[in-house]
């Protein structure tokens, strides 16, 4: 039977999409130092017909549509995979392997001097902390659904997403959420400080409680929840803006995480897109303040992010949103899709030239530290490695 979506669904009709970091530029006067070398749009939304929503605690699906003819049409699909339709099927692994050797477009040496220009930011007074990034690049003839799919079963993470476009696919497995609104309820959960997990349950527990007790992770961790506190605070209402988790563990595949949550009442003269101008971007991917740091960012980096450190998710009818942040997330698109400029565009163009197979894409991927005043260049620099390992395990996996 047809019915109303019942109001508990997340999602009951909206627009669906990503804001790229770069959506930044409409927000706040950045410089325009670097290019964007991806061929992905800084946004893309759009309106869909129908849509199905898994509740996977209670394990029910709903299908919901504008038109009968839609649901009638998403039940016909339902029951097609049901059935083991090959359609629907997906391959483990491409046909033929590929020669898998994922390229840092920036070396550790010019990666850590950048930390060490960061650092002199910091100590100048300019800012107090600042994310650092660096993008890699690989050759891949598996799908974009089966490397999600090993994304998931290698690192299974509350805000993932999959998306197929023209200009190409975007995967990720991003553990962190840049904001919640729901019945004019606001809420962050602001991801900073990480360690890679234990061999042993014994080592995987000493590292955490290293990570809880260590003095720079937590003040680096506070700092950027208090710069949430602050972006909530300029449109929920004077006194809500509470945190009600500080300093938890969350534990992934290859690494853990400290995590916070703050919360807001939004003010009732201020929409779901006013919460969007005040937090985006997230303050855990530029650093504090985030105006300052996003412009040293811009010097620093040898291109635009692109989509990378956006933010995707969805914006309803009922004024409700959910954005994740697009960290732990590979951009796919065929080989000759995208160009190149300065130091990491010739790097890009050797890994696109490098095969005449039309079915072989074009992985990237992108990964970066919280750079504060005693950060060491050299960790800085493997704990950004680390965060890649889970998207390089399933690439490397899918191209055996």
């Amino acid at each position: 039977p047809c019915s109303l979506p019942p109001p508990h669904l997340p999602f009951t009709g909206g627009w669906l999409g990503w804001l790229g970091y770069d959506v930044a530029r409409e927000i706040e006067r950045l410089p325009c130092a670097k290019s964007d070398t991806l061929p992905f749009p800084v946004a893309f939304w759009y309106e869909p017909d129908s849509f199905a929503i898994l509740d996977h605690a209670e394990q029910i699906l709903w299908l919901a549509a504008s038109d009968i003819a839609d649901v009638d049409r998403l039940q016909i699909l339902l029951e097609e995979k049901k059935s083991g339709n090959p359609l629907y099927q997906v391959t483990s692994s491409p046909q033929t392997p590929v020669n898998f050797a994922p390229e840092f477009f920036t070396s550790q040496s010019n990666y850590e001097t950048s930390v060490n220009r960061a650092k002199k930011y910091i100590q100048a007074g300019d800012i107090f902390q600042a994310n650092i990034s660096l993008r890699f690049a690989a050759s891949t003839m598996a799908s974009s659904w089966s490397i999600y799919q090993a994304l998931q079963r290698i690192n299974p993470s509350p805000f993932a997403s999959y998306w197929q476009t023209p200009w190409g696919e975007v995967v990720s497995c991003s553990p962190e959420r840049l904001v919640l609104l729901q019945n004019g309820q606001a809420q962050t959960r602001p991801i900073a400080g990480t360690r890679s997990r234990g061999a042993t349950p014994e080592q995987d527990h000493q590292l955490a409680q290293e990570l809880l007790s260590n003095t720079k992770e937590r003040a680096e961790h506070i700092m950027l929840v208090d710069l949430e506190r602050n972006d909530l605070g300029r449109v929920c209402e004077w006194g809500t803006v509470k945190v009600d988790e500080l300093l938890t563990i969350e534990r992934y595949s290859h690494v853990m995480h400290l995590v916070s949550n703050v919360k807001g009442t939004l003010k009732s003269e201020q929409t779901a897109v006013d919460l969007i101008r005040a937090m985006f971007p997230g303050g855990t991917i530029t650093g504090c303040p985030k105006v300052r740091c996003m412009e040293i960012i811009e010097e620093l980096e040898p291109v635009r992010r692109s989509l990378f450190y956006g933010s995707c998710g969805y914006l309803d009818w009922r004024g409700n949103l959910d954005l994740n942040i697009l960290i732990r997330t590979l951009l796919l698109a065929p080989v000759s899709s995208a160009g190149g400029a300065g130091e990491a565009g010739v790097q890009q163009e050797n890994i696109l030239l490098s095969t005449q197979h039309s079915a072989l894409k074009t992985v990237w991927g992108q990964v970066g530290a919280g750079i504060v005043a005693d950060s060491d260049p050299e960790r800085e620099w493997y704990e950004s490695l680390h965060k890649a390992q889970a998207q390089l395990a399933a690439l490397n996996m899918l191209n055996c």
